[in-house]
């Protein structure tokens, strides 16, 4: 029959084995979390930029002139 210290003992290394395994999960779901959180954060600021950008009145902007070489002289 075991002892009731070596029961104790077996029970404590399976816990702590499941502390382990628990701990190295966690930190996975951190990191994961951190990422989605960063995501996140991003499509917020897009959303207030363009929701910025909307709002501003139209600009208008001039064709810009194009100059070509003639032997002439420069036409526009």
């Amino acid at each position: 029959m075991p002892s009731v210290l070596g029961l104790l003992e077996a029970r404590e290394k399976k816990v702590r084995e499941e502390v382990a395994r628990l701990r190295e999960e966690a930190e996975r779901v951190e990191a994961a979390l951190g990422e989605a959180e960063r995501a996140l954060q991003r499509l917020a600021d897009a959303r207030v930029t363009v929701a910025e950008v909307l709002a501003e009145p139209p600009v208008v902007v001039a064709e810009p002139v194009v100059r070509r070489w003639c032997p002439d002289g420069p036409r526009a």
